[in-house]
């Protein structure tokens, strides 16, 4: 018997291209369609829906809601959630409410129909091929990848961040909201030391970071130079269970890069002209109070020159201009007998 997928849109034109999509996959699939949340409920009781695919705004009860009812008549029903909002309270709505799969619009096809077979059990066909069954890719898509991490490690939360502070992707919620700009600006300061750190360390790839706290744990892990993941949740720094977790961690960090270089995202840093890393940081003394002879040499410094030891012979023989005529040298006060006697200060 084919498995029943009821797509649930009020836009008839998204309607036929997820169906159109289904269609190409060729696994005889029973594709209906509903333009409201009721109506897909009253289809759901009629006969049974193996998955649904809704979007979130749906005249009537939304996406988050037709879930939920229809995971309480049907709890062995999968459930993948589109939407094309983008305030991060429904985000965050979307992600806790129990979805297999989320996807934001414009929907990425291949990954929308790879997430309808690992849904339903059916045979891969959108893979990468190269011949070799261990070189399979498989394409997950950011918010399943996190919503499948979140399952796994029992999280409360799983946040994908740049290193501009966005956050990229995120299956559920921090458990102080409120905190999250704060405590994002922070990690950030933490995000680009540790970048140092692993420069330094012959570029190490892989570091994290554990918080034990009294109510939720906390882990932050850098996801390449230019992403990190954030998970917070109860009991996920407890050294007991820490070798399985960092194998999940380390596995989900390798699919998200792939992930992220599937769509387009950039994943490296850019390089700098020079092999060693390169800190600026503000001047220990501002430049207004450096006297103008150093600020001359530092100038003369900048300047292309074929020999260093000619500069500097150079800088000799011109010698020191002072354009401070109201200050003295110590050669011109021993003159006029203002300079302390050598041998009186033995």
């Amino acid at each position: 018997m084919p498995y029943h997928v009821l797509i649930v849109d009020d836009q008839k034109d998204v309607s036929r291209l997820l169906r159109s999509a289904l269609e190409t996959i060729e696994q005889g699939l029973k594709v209906s369609e509903a333009p409201s949340g009721e109506e897909a409920i009253l289809e759901a009781g009629r006969t049974k829906v193996d998955l649904l695919i809704a979007d979130f705004r749906l005249p009537g009860i939304n996406g988050v809601e037709l879930t939920r009812k229809f995971r309480a008549r049907n709890p062995e029903g999968k459930v993948i959630l589109i939407s094309g909002v983008s305030d991060p309270r429904v985000l965050k709505e979307v992600a806790e409410c129990g979805a297999d799969a989320f996807f934001s619009k414009p929907v990425p096809m291949s990954d929308f129909l790879d997430a309808v077979e690992r849904c339903l059990g059916l045979a891969r066909t959108i893979i990468n091929t190269t011949g070799v069954d261990s070189e399979l890719e498989d394409r997950k898509g950011l918010g399943d990848l996190l919503i499948n991490l979140r399952k796994d490690l029992n999280a409360q939360s799983v946040l994908l961040l740049n290193n501009q502070g966005q956050v990229v992707a995120e299956a559920g919620q921090l458990p102080e909201p409120r905190n999250t700009p704060a405590m994002i600006s922070a990690l950030l300061g933490m995000f680009n030391a540790a970048q140092k750190i692993a420069n330094l360390l012959d570029r190490t790839e892989n570091h994290l970071h554990l918080f034990n706290g009294e109510s939720a744990d906390g882990i932050f892990l850098p996801i390449g130079p230019v992403h990190a993941l954030l998970l917070a949740g109860e009991g996920l720094a407890n050294p007991k269970m820490m070798a399985t977790r960092l194998d999940l961690l380390f596995t989900a960090r390798i699919e998200l890069l792939n992930a992220l270089k599937s769509i387009g995202v950039t994943v490296e840093a850019e390089q700098a002209s020079s092999s060693l890393p390169v800190a600026v940081d503000e001047p220990l003394i501002p430049a207004e109070e450096l006297s103008p002879d150093f600020l001359d040499v530092l100038n003369q410094v900048g300047k292309k020159t074929d020999d260093v030891n000619s500069f500097w012979d150079s800088a000799i023989e011109k010698g020191t201009t002072f354009t401070e005529p109201d200050k003295l040298t110590y050669e011109q006060a021993s003159r006029l007998g203002l300079a302390p006697d050598s041998a009186q200060d033995k």
